[in-house]
């Protein structure tokens, strides 16, 4: 698990050049204007940021607008590459998709929130607000509650304290008691359900990876609430889903 930052020794023009990234990458392209609204801060020191972000490669300009140059996928590849699974999970996601028929994704912890590094699309998936790179809140969704069950308890205070339990439908979890409940009956039971919780007439079943003692991350499926009920989604899927996390923690293990 990373570090988390102290939130010492911080360099505010180095804050502001990220800030002015994300910003971009936001919108997909924007202008040096829309950058200084968005940021509160004179335009010309938004030039000068936005110059030096073109001279080293990292954005580029066409008519006028700034977007991510491809500097970012090299870099965004490399940070992938290094976390554990995540290449050596996408024949289970691919195959998971496959016999289910639904959408399949590959998430992590990273600084208390959940990051989505691998997709597999069935031939009944739906889209949804998520793609690879994405990151969400941990409690609101079944991948992120697996993650949660297989942490400390103090760990996921800290998540708690540092990001909270904002409600995202009339069925998030938003009690930190209420979570701690289910975050026991997730372990007892060895997977997670999500009701709802992250997105309206959704639901996901999804299992933690923990090998030696170390949360790798966790395998979700999704789809329509009216597709996922009843014991397809209580017994079916739950089985799909553990028996798949399990194959890729022995093959994981032994290979």
């Amino acid at each position: 698990m990373p570090e988390e930052p102290t939130g010492s020794g911080r360099i505010k023009t180095l804050e502001k050049g990220f800030r002015i990234i994300e910003i971009i990458e936001d919108e997909e392209s924007a202008t040096l204007t829309e950058v200084a609204d968005r940021m509160d801060i004179a335009r010309s020191t938004v030039h000068d940021y936005l110059t030096t972000l073109l001279d080293l490669e990292y954005l580029v300009k066409t008519n006028g607008n700034y977007h991510l140059g491809l500097k970012f996928a090299r870099l965004g590849t490399n940070a992938t590459e290094i976390v554990p699974l995540s290449s050596f999970v996408t024949p289970y996601l691919e195959r998971l998709a496959d016999e289910t028929g639904e959408t399949v994704w590959f998430l992590v912890e990273e600084f208390g929130l959940a990051v989505y590094l691998g997709h597999a699309e069935g031939e009944q998936g739906i889209k949804t607000e998520h793609f690879v790179g994405g990151r969400s809140h941990l409690h609101c969704h079944a991948g992120g509650k697996a993650i949660l069950a297989q942490l400390p308890e103090t760990r996921v205070n800290e998540i708690i304290d540092r990001h909270g339990l904002p409600k995202i439908t009339e069925n998030t979890i938003t009690s930190q008691e209420a979570l701690f409940e289910e975050l026991k009956r997730i372990r007892e039971q060895n997977y997670a359900q999500n009701y709802s919780e992250q997105l309206e007439e959704t639901r996901a079943v999804s299992a933690a990876i923990v090998i030696e003692g170390d949360v790798l991350g966790a395998i979700s499926v999704g789809g329509p609430a009216h597709r996922l009920r009843g014991e397809r989604f209580d017994e079916e899927l739950p089985s799909q889903v553990m028996s798949t996390v399990n194959e890729i923690k022995l093959n994981q293990i032994y290979s």
